[in-house]
């Protein structure tokens, strides 16, 4: 189960835009376009942040995945906003199963998809430092290949695993630094540590009687890289 919930070497790209904003060299906005913006206190729609992720692995482990989200600059160093995910992870020759008639036996390869819905808010601490704070519900769909028990077969004798979905829960706390481009955005690298991966619902017991972490995130930090342009 362990060997499942391990997500190998994911690429993240993250590209933040935020309409109709100017940046000096200090990745800012000039002073008389923050000013406008500030005197406006109502929906103002150049504060929107829209963004977004991708990445992918292939191999024995393959992995794709894809995180649009949205959100607003409330302050000049304050930002909230949601994120929605959908990540697909193929493990090529995970195991092995036998017929029920026959001793034959043959490969399986496990397929799962994590589906996710979250809330993020980031925070400029000072110059090029932030803070990232992102609240996620990971669900899980992928065939039971745990539990023998409640196998069924085919009419060859081949087993059918019945699919199960698990709803996980994450909460990442990190930092990041940006390196703004002049006229352009920043390049930002972010690191990130999931507080709520050893909460007893998000933990479970091995063959071996040990335990482990289910987080999509366990025993790991997460790391991103990308580039934005806005907040």
């Amino acid at each position: 189960m362990k060997k499942l919930l391990y997500l190998c070497c994911v690429l993240l790209l993250g590209v933040s835009v935020s309409a109709q904003e100017v940046y000096n060299s200090s990745g800012r906005t000039e002073p008389s376009k923050r000013k406008s913006t500030e005197s406006n206190k109502g929906f103002d729609v150049q504060r929107l942040v829209y963004g977004g992720g991708l990445g992918f692995y292939f191999g024995s482990v393959t992995s794709i995945s894809i995180a649009p989200s949205v959100g607003y600059r409330i302050t000049d160093n304050f930002a909230a906003g949601i994120v929605l995910g959908y990540n697909y992870q193929r493990y090529r020759n995970w195991g092995e199963v036998s017929n029920l008639y026959t001793s034959q036996k043959r490969p399986i390869h496990f397929n799962q998809s994590v589906y996710t819905g979250g809330l993020w808010v980031r925070y400029n601490i000072i110059y090029n430092l932030f803070a990232h704070t992102q609240f996620e519900m990971n669900n899980f769909v992928f065939r039971d290949y745990f539990n023998s028990s409640m196998n069924q077969y085919d009419e060859e004798g081949w087993p059918v695993f019945p699919k199960q979905q698990i709803a996980v829960p994450s909460l990442l706390l990190g930092l990041g630094y940006r390196q703004p481009i002049e006229g352009i955005g920043s390049f930002f690298i972010m690191a990130s540590y999931d507080v709520l991966q050893n909460i007893p619902s998000n933990m479970r017991i091995d063959g071996q009687g040990n335990k482990y972490s289910i987080s999509p995130y366990a025993n790991t930090i997460d790391f991103r890289a990308g580039f934005f342009v806005g907040f």
